[in-house]
């Protein structure tokens, strides 16, 4: 595909292939060697870090340690991280080839746990690849969900104590997250994520001065795309899984993709 680099980023890790989010769909992604494994973190009601997307435990999703679905929905931050890696995932929506999960593959982590994993299976992945960190958090009025600034003082104290800032980056749509990551530190690059924004990028730009454009593939247009290449900012599209959007999209000019099938795009960027 010609000598222009493409940045490869495996979403929730390589979950094509294993349940996303799990230790398994990460290493996985750093046998491939992708340049930057995205996943989505959390804060649990004691004040630790889970690797886990949705916003609430779902029947539809886990099960209690007997093997019956929860009984009913509950917020992750009112969990505990003890509870919730006594839960086990059910099922996986992302896999392309259903089946059962492994024991592995049925556990929660925690953000530590990816951590110490990851240096674990591979050393040079903290010099040579990046973690792409979305913080999510359920901003809700009726209940004290937990403000954006105690999520990302304890995302940025679990990466320092356990990762390094080298090779992070943080992202979110929550616009009160990005504020706060710039508070609190300026030695983290930020990503913003967006969907159908109301807000043109320059404005983007001239709020958060990101690092990488993270928008949903269907809004670019190669102006877009062109317009933060300009301003000095990557533009990774999320979630690109065909060769004929990856080849469309290459033609306008995007850094590179995230994408839910790391193979794939690897195999087609080798053509």
């Amino acid at each position: 595909m010609g000598q222009r680099k493409i940045h490869v980023q495996a979403h929730r890790g390589v979950c094509s292939e294993y349940a996303e989010n799990t230790l398994p769909a990460f290493r996985r992604a750093v046998e491939l060697k992708v340049d930057s494994i995205e996943l989505d973190v959390q804060l649990t009601r004691d004040g630790q870090i889970v690797v886990y997307h949705d916003f609430e435990v779902t029947p539809e999703w886990c099960r209690d340690k007997l093997g019956n679905p929860v009984s009913s929905s509950l917020p992750v931050w009112e969990m505990t991280m003890k509870e919730l890696q006594s839960l086990e995932i059910r099922v996986d929506r992302r896999l392309a080839n259903k089946r059962n999960l492994s024991e592995l593959e049925k556990k929660i982590p925690s953000l530590k746990q990816v951590f110490d994993s990851i240096k674990g299976w591979d050393k040079e992945f903290l010099h040579s690849s990046i973690l792409d960190i979305e913080i999510k958090r359920e901003d809700l009025i009726e209940k004290k969900a937990p403000s954006a600034k105690e999520v990302v003082s304890q995302v940025v104290r679990e990466i320092k104590e356990g990762w390094g800032l080298n090779q992070i980056q943080l992202r979110s749509f929550d616009f009160s997250i990005l504020d706060e990551v710039r508070q609190q530190t300026s030695e983290i690059p930020i990503v913003v994520l967006t969907y159908q924004s109301q807000l043109s990028f320059l404005e983007i730009y001239q709020r958060f001065q990101p690092k990488v454009w993270a928008p949903h593939y269907q809004d670019l247009s190669e102006a877009k795309v062109q317009q933060a290449l300009e301003l000095g900012v990557e533009v990774l599209p999320y979630t690109v899984n065909t060769v004929r959007d990856f080849t469309d999209l290459i033609s306008m000019g995007v850094s590179g993709f995230t994408t839910d099938d790391p193979t794939l795009l690897i195999q087609f960027l080798k053509q």
